[in-house]
């Protein structure tokens, strides 16, 4: 009665604003009765990576490590992978939108970049390999190996995934493969950026260069164009009969005109290395010697 009488003492205002706090406490709580009814409903009917997405960094990777200690083989010995993905979109390529070629079974291994699931009974992955994605229509009619829903709750995005069936291409004509069975080969534990979002922090690009080669495909490109002229280089001082050598990059004495040299020490051999500057004074001895011409 005191309370009651207490509260119509106060200005409308704070009576307003009190009315507020309590609806606006009603509303989370009720919120949060409905999201754990509905992660009880996920858990029984073993969606779990729909949830593994929502949680922030620390708990995934902690439900992730929980998970692979669950695994009986968390990390397989051998799959047996009898095509990369480049040669098979190569191979199949022109076959007729939503044909199968059921006699002709592939094994091939990636890493998972997306996963969609369309009901219980039908999924979606991209497997990408090699600098090339490809789409694998998982159908539970075909699933011969484990429990369909049972395995493929264990893959997750980032997870690295080995696949067996055989191909073909969707109604819509995209080339897929329509696996037999699947299995976990390798578990992501952190949790990945979405392809839409892309890794677009300069710090992290480089402190996890592998990061950012498996989300930035223009990175993956600057390694292969780097090799394709460091070849040709070769290639062409190789043809005009320059011989490839190497020098020392640690050397007992500094060399290099004035520039300061990197020091180090050597324990085993207790002696004070210093880091090339220049290459030229080890070239200079092999023209001397008759080594000529060539290339390091």
């Amino acid at each position: 009665m005191a309370e009651a009488e207490k509260g119509d003492r106060l200005p409308a205002a704070e009576r307003k604003r009190l009315k507020k706090e309590q609806e606006a406490k009603a509303r989370a709580e009720e919120k949060a009765k409905k999201a754990a009814e509905k992660a009880e409903q996920a858990q029984a009917s073993g969606k779990v990576e729909e949830k593994l997405e929502d949680l922030d960094p620390s708990k995934y990777r902690e439900n992730r490590i929980a998970a692979l200690k669950r695994l009986s083989d968390p990390y397989p010995h051998k799959w047996e992978v009898n095509i990369s993905i480049p040669a098979l979109i190569e191979k199949y390529k022109d076959i007729e939108a939503g044909a199968h070629l059921e006699s002709e079974i592939v094994s091939i291994a990636g890493r998972v970049k997306n996963k969609r699931t369309s009901g219980a009974k039908l999924m979606f992955y991209d497997l990408f390999a090699d600098g090339v994605r490809l789409q694998v229509m998982c159908q539970a009619q075909h699933h011969e190996d484990g429990d369909f829903e049972e395995e493929h709750a264990k893959i997750n995005r980032g997870d690295i995934m080995g696949v067996r069936g055989f191909v073909g291409k969707s109604n819509k004509g995209e080339l897929s493969v329509f696996p037999k069975a699947v299995k976990l080969l390798a578990t992501c534990l952190h949790m990945l950026p979405k392809d839409h979002q892309g890794l677009k922090d300069q710090e992290v690009r480089y402190r996890r260069r592998y990061l950012d080669l498996m989300l930035n495909e223009d990175v993956r490109r600057t390694f292969y164009i780097r090799s394709k002229i460091v070849n040709f280089i070769r290639h062409f001082l190789d043809s005009r009969g320059f011989l490839e050598v190497e020098t020392p990059m640690m050397n007992m004495i500094a060399g290099g005109a004035t520039a300061k040299p990197f020091i180090t020490h050597h324990n085993e051999l207790d002696l004070d290395l210093y880091m090339r500057v220049a290459p030229e004074l080890y070239l200079k001895m092999l023209v001397i010697g008759g080594l000529d011409p060539h290339d390091e």
